[in-house]
């Protein structure tokens, strides 16, 4: 038996009433309904018009199943199977079920459904092309709701449906797919609200309750920022912005550097400063680093961490430090984005007016090495200005990187990295002058009278621009003591020629460990020597452009003693390569560099014409 059989429905003309199944129904165009679809998504949106038309659907639904269970089935597939066909004699869609699986329970009820089918013709699905066109999203809302509702009234519990495909997506049918709610496994879970029955009144208590807290969340987020302005106008440090956060949110908040080194923290115990502590260790060796605002979760506490951001670059991070088990709110993501904002602002001043310190102590050395300066009087009269006692001993310190790897594309960022990397190393020590002359980084440096201390801190100088500048590398030459201001251009000259006395390795080497050679350039018979360097040299010198890479060969070579080893690594060469280029040198000099007597005096004569700038070994 089928439901048209089983059915009663009939016109009355003289009152113009429609019957069906003794239910009084009306009948309107599918144009009408796509009027109303687009009405409904203009005034309340086409999300909540899906869950409008779901809600809809589900209740015509529901309404049939009613009926239909009055009727006397044999079986739940016959109940079932009345559905499509109600569907199709009201017109909205001619359903072909490919699929339908049921598992009951052991009392006979149902315990799981899976259903799959096809709706052709789907009324939703033309009007909304003819209303909008093609969609990116099934649309057939109502069907949906329809299936759903009459599924779940004949089983007793939800049975949700789904468009796996829909015509106004630009498929020839619709495909659906219907299951009860544990075999969807958290599949449908995005779809379940729009079975809710929320009505817009409490959709807009809601939202009224989610713009109220917005503007609390606004206002307690302006009111600290504007305590936090406050310090920048009042010229207050990192530590003092940090202790203005704490007072106002009561969390525990660090700030740090790019490499998590910290540099003000408020609220924090003993204990738990050991703790972050030790975790901003572990960030920087993990080489961690964050873009963006992140939760990062401890062994014993959280971190919400945001960057602090200076020209597109990260220079530092800012952190609220939570109890484990405590979630995050909106409101401390944006204090803390405001935290990081300001923290940017301060660090930007800082930086500007360090720069323009140092540009100011940049041309005041450069004016003490050319001799600009009138006297002495006036050179520690402007030395006080900047706070620096010129009256103490101080050591002139050249230092130059190579560029070989650099292209001239990236060749200034390269060098204004690297004049950054050597101010904020001296950042902290007074009794520093930085200066740039001629390609070359140019520092005063007050000291005591020890050579072994000024030539330890040269090589842990080196050693910092190493690590940071990593596959460059990075020499220094160092003056002898000078006890007087007026002496400063005679021992720049003295750390220039010590710079280029300097072998291929990171290193500084001072004024006085030089050989010879340095000796005699800076005598009174330095012209001799000159000379006597370039006639030993011969047509190597003379041809000095051409036979460049010779010229580093030999002085390579002489400068570890003619060990084959040592120079083969340094050069980078095959040992056959090297044997080949010894040979050619001994060729055009006219003797054995192999020699003991004969290295040493060519080494001495590389030596000072290298420290005259006469030849390059680089």
């Amino acid at each position: 038996m089928t439901f048209n059989e089983n059915i009663n429905n009939h016109i009355k003309d003289d009152d113009g009433k429609i019957y069906l199944d003794d239910e009084r129904m009306i009948l309107t165009s599918t144009s009408v309904f796509g009027t109303l679809r687009k009405d409904l998504m203009e005034n309340i949106s086409t999300d909540r018009t899906k869950g409008f038309l779901i809600r809809y659907g589900w209740n015509l639904g529901k309404n049939d199943a009613q009926k239909v269970l009055t009727k006397n089935f044999s079986s739940l597939k016959e109940i079932l199977k009345q559905g499509p066909i109600l569907h199709a004699l009201k017109g909205y869609t001619k359903v072909k079920r490919s699929d339908l699986q049921i598992q009951f329970s052991q009392e006979g009820s149902v315990e799981a459904i899976h259903v799959e089918g096809m709706w052709s013709d789907s009324y939703e699905a033309e009007e909304y092309l003819r209303q909008f066109g093609n969609s990116e999203t099934s649309v057939c809302h109502t069907l949906v709701g329809y299936a759903s509702g009459y599924y779940s009234e004949i089983c007793q519990q939800p049975v949700l449906f789904k468009e796996a495909a829909c015509k106004a997506e630009g498929y020839n049918d619709c495909y659906y797919i219907g299951k009860t709610l544990p075999e969807w496994g958290g599949e449908i879970d995005e779809e379940l609200k729009y079975f809710e029955n929320a009505t817009i009144v409490k959709e807009l208590e809601d939202t009224y309750d989610q713009l109220l807290e917005e503007r609390n969340n606004l206002a307690k987020t302006f009111a600290i920022h504007q305590r936090l302005t406050d310090e920048l106008v009042n010229e207050n440090d990192l530590q003092s912005i940090a202790e203005v956060i704490f007072q106002e949110t009561q969390l525990p908040l660090v700030i740090e550097d790019s490499t998590f080194h910290m540099l003000a923290h408020s609220g924090l115990t003993p204990p738990l400063y050991d703790e972050v502590y030790e975790n901003s260790g572990s960030l920087f060796h993990e080489n961690r680093y964050f873009y963006d605002t992140k939760e990062i979760v401890g062994r014993s506490f959280n971190r919400l961490i945001t960057p602090i951001k200076l020209k597109k670059k990260c220079v530092g991070y800012c952190s609220f430090i939570f109890n484990k088990g405590v979630d995050f709110s909106k409101v401390e993501y944006m204090i803390l984005e405001r935290a990081a904002s300001v923290c940017s602002l301060y660090m930007l001043n800082e930086k500007s007016a360090f720069e323009a310190t140092e540009r100011m102590k940049g041309n005041f050395l450069e004016q003490i090495i050319n001799g600009n300066l009138v006297s002495e009087k006036e050179i520690l009269k402007r030395g006080a200005y900047i706070n620096i006692d010129l009256n103490k001993p101080y050591y002139m310190v050249a230092l130059k990187y190579n560029n070989h790897f650099i292209d001239s594309e990236n060749e200034l960022l390269f060098h204004e990295q690297v004049t950054e990397g050597i101010f904020q190393y001296f950042k902290q020590k007074s009794n520093t002058l930085i200066g740039q002359y001629a390609g070359t980084f140019i520092l005063l440096i007050q000291m005591e009278h020890s050579d072994d201390e000024i030539k330890e801190l040269g090589n842990k100088v080196i050693k910092h621009l190493d690590q940071k500048f990593k596959g460059h590398t990075f020499k220094m030459g160092v003056s002898t003591l000078a006890e007087q201001i007026n002496q400063a251009p005679d021992r720049y000259e003295e750390s220039l020629t010590a710079l280029q006395m300097t072998d291929f390795v990171n290193n500084a080497i001072l004024f006085d460990d030089l050989s010879m050679a340095g000796m005699l350039i800076h005598s009174k018979h330095k012209g001799a020597a000159e000379q006597k360097a370039k006639q030993l040299l011969g047509p190597l010198y003379e041809q000095r452009e051409e036979n460049a890479e010779f010229i580093k060969t030999l002085y390579v070579f002489l400068t570890h003693g003619g060990n084959l080893e040592k120079s083969m690594e340094d050069l980078s060469m095959s040992m056959s390569g090297l044997r080949y280029r010894i040979k050619k040198l001994e060729e055009m000099l006219g003797q054995k560099v192999r020699d003991p007597s004969n290295g040493y005096q060519l080494l001495l004569a590389l030596q000072v014409l290298v420290a005259q700038r006469e030849l390059t070994t680089d």
